[in-house]
């Protein structure tokens, strides 16, 4: 059996994560997915906590049994690196593979991680096609991807959802409705908590200007 892997910001989480996992999920014939929001990532700024995230994480995944949500990385001091969570991961499902899901845009990005070589070896990745990237350009990224890192990846059939974090949060700043983007119960939990009303405006740390250009590794 093989677990799946979300990781990410979440600020907010929205239906086109929600639908990679579904994807992966039924195609892959998951045993479960498990989320898990980023504590300190190197390469975003979270604009709402990370107890806001992580509940809203919790609300979303609540309907689907085989989905599970951990606070691991939330947990963790310093900044958060992919690999650390798949060696963690490894050591808690020994007898289990373990299936990174990634959007093809983050998937293009794999060299600029600087423990993609690890990775590659700890985990397979499962590609969901975001709009606007090509089926054939994923596919010739693979092949070099497994020839330069030994890297398992298979492109899942069904396409990702022109959705956005950043455009949930554009469209919760001038104050539109968004149940078209996120789910309801994340909806609620938003609106009940005022959040995003300020979208510009983060309340997290500023980023420092040394932090690699990397993408949750």
């Amino acid at each position: 059996m093989a677990v799946g892997i979300m990781g990410g910001t979440f600020d907010p989480i929205h239906l086109g994560h929600m639908r990679i996992a579904s994807a992966a999920l039924e195609e892959l014939k998951l045993e479960r997915v498990i989320f898990l929001p980023d504590g300190d990532p190197p390469h975003k700024r979270p604009n709402c906590t990370r107890e806001d995230r992580l509940a809203m994480v919790r609300l979303a995944c609540a309907d689907e049994p085989r989905f599970a949500v951990s606070d691991m990385e939330l947990r963790r001091q310093g900044r958060t690196y992919t690999v650390d969570t798949l060696l963690a991961l490894k050591a808690q499902y020994p007898d289990r593979q373990l299936v990174y899901l990634v959007g093809s845009d983050t998937f293009f990005l794999f060299p600029t991680w600087r423990t993609a070589e690890k990775v590659a070896r700890l985990c397979r990745m499962a590609i969901v096609l975001r709009p606007g990237n090509m089926p054939d350009d994923v596919r010739r990224a693979q092949e070099a991807f497994t020839q330069t890192y030994g890297l398992d990846s298979i492109l899942l059939s069904r396409p990702g959802l022109d959705i956005s974090s950043s455009g949930v949060r554009d469209v919760m700043r001038k104050g539109q409705p968004v149940e078209n983007l996120v789910p309801a119960q994340v909806d609620a939990y938003m609106k009940l908590h005022g959040l995003y009303e300020h979208a510009g405006q983060t309340r997290a740390k500023p980023l420092r200007p040394d932090v690699p250009n990397e993408n949750h590794t």
